[in-house]
């Protein structure tokens, strides 16, 4: 079965490694009301609801056309800004049945469908939530957030915190490790670059390997954050 994900473009090897892995990458292509380094980052303008349902920024009306026509629910919200926090309201993340976002950044729409689907709300101070973790089980995530790590902690999550700068992304001190990567399966995580340039590499892959999940390098060298790698499925 083809999957299918939407991220910023990648790499050809990139791609093919993915296109090895059973997954049609959907290329996004941008959002102008966004910074310009960060304006093909797919987490700023799209987030999947699961149930096929797929919010996304008003400026991807192209793109939610298409996902339209292969049969997805698509939900269009207001167009973005470049200015924090008017950048993020789709930059959150459901793990398992947990909601975790910036309450007072998050699209109230998101929250509303959350909410009403009876979903535990994990408050974080971090706008970037989608950008911050890596979702690795029902119960399990990593992030490289202090707040994150904090709230999931609290609520019972097994969470792996890891530092911060080691994750390039243009025109910024560093990315974040979510951004670099994207769940391309049930067991299978995909990280932008090569897991073993960051810091806690190993500690990483223990934490994976300790949840059953396997991992793929798409690329050598650092990591890369491009806005994450979102499955559609």
């Amino acid at each position: 079965m083809i999957k299918l994900a939407i991220s910023a473009p990648l790499s050809i090897s990139a791609k093919e490694k993915l296109k090895q892995n059973g997954v049609k990458l959907l290329e996004f292509d941008g959002n102008p009301s966004v910074m310009p380094q960060v304006k093909y980052h797919s987490d700023l303008s799209f987030f999947y609801a699961g149930n096929n349902t797929v919010f996304t920024a008003a400026e991807a009306e192209c793109t939610g056309r298409y996902l339209s026509s292969l049969g997805y629910c698509v939900i269009p919200l207001s167009k973005l800004k470049a200015e924090y926090p008017f950048d993020v309201p789709l930059n959150c993340v459901a793990v398992g049945k947990h909601f975790i976002c910036n309450t007072d950044t998050v699209s109230k729409k998101i929250f509303q469908y959350f909410s009403d689907r009876q979903y535990e709300i994990i408050p974080v101070s971090q706008g970037y939530t989608k950008c911050s973790v890596v979702p690795v089980t029902d119960k399990a995530l990593i992030t490289d957030d202090e707040s994150i790590f904090r709230e999931c902690i609290l609520r019972g999550l097994d969470v792996l915190k890891v530092s911060k700068g080691n994750v390039e992304l243009e025109g910024f001190p560093y990315g974040f490790i979510g951004g670099a990567s994207g769940k391309i399966g049930d067991n299978l995580i995909a990280f932008n670059g090569d897991i073993n340039t960051h810091e806690n590499g190993e500690g990483i892959k223990k934490f994976l390997s300790s949840h059953g999940i396997s991992y793929i390098s798409l690329d050598k060298g650092k990591l890369v954050d491009v806005g994450s790698i979102i499955p559609l499925y």
